[in-house]
């Protein structure tokens, strides 16, 4: 799957986590295995996917609260492994995407909040404004996460060929046991969560 279809269909996914419909198709777990089968690399991808998923239910994205955007995360991470990228530099990119878009998130929020109440006194007179507002900020959602994930998609695996090698031994083998461990990291998180809790 070409990079810019995949950044597209994430995008629409994504949709499902914030405004449309939340029928839970959106999870890390389901993106990644979604997206690890159509790049080639389904097993990676569910590995993706569970790992984020167990970060996600540590941090949940209710009301105000955007520490990071795990499908966007376990997308990205997956399409990375289907482009050949090193286990590595696909979950360093996927997190950075999940962090960086949950950053731009925020700005985004902000802005409907301040426009919220001229909105309403519009919507109010006339519904069709209240629709179309509604279809402007879907649209810029999902611009935020296509551009996102298609700048991720395109720096990354430049990284990985041409300077990734040339790391030192130690950065390498040090990523590289994260990513391997990264599912267990994942369960430690949550399993911290919980232990907090009691």
């Amino acid at each position: 799957m070409s990079p810019f279809i995949g950044c597209l269909a994430l995008a629409l996914i994504e949709l499902d986590a914030v405004m449309v419909a939340q029928t839970l198709v959106s999870r890390p777990l389901i993106v990644g295995v979604i997206f690890g089968a159509l790049g080639g690399a389904p097993w990676t991808g569910a590995l993706f996917g569970a790992t984020f998923e167990l970060m996600s239910l540590v941090h949940l994205p209710v009301g105000g609260a955007l520490s990071w955007s795990g499908p966007v995360a376990a997308g990205t991470a997956a399409l990375l492994a289907g482009l050949d990228c090193s286990s590595a530099m696909s979950l360093a990119g996927g997190l950075g995407a999940g962090v960086l878009h949950s950053r731009l998130e925020g700005f985004e929020r902000a802005r409907r909040m301040a426009t919220g109440d001229a909105l309403a006194r519009r919507a109010a007179g006339n519904g069709r404004v209240l629709g179309f507002s509604f279809a402007v900020s879907l649209a810029a959602h999902a611009a935020l996460t296509f551009s996102v994930s298609f700048l991720t998609l395109t720096l990354i695996p430049i990284f990985d060929r041409q300077w990734w090698p040339s790391s030192p031994v130690f950065v390498r083998a040090g990523a590289e046991f994260a990513a391997d461990v990264a599912p267990w990291i994942g369960l430690s998180s949550l399993a911290a969560w919980g232990l907090r809790r009691v």
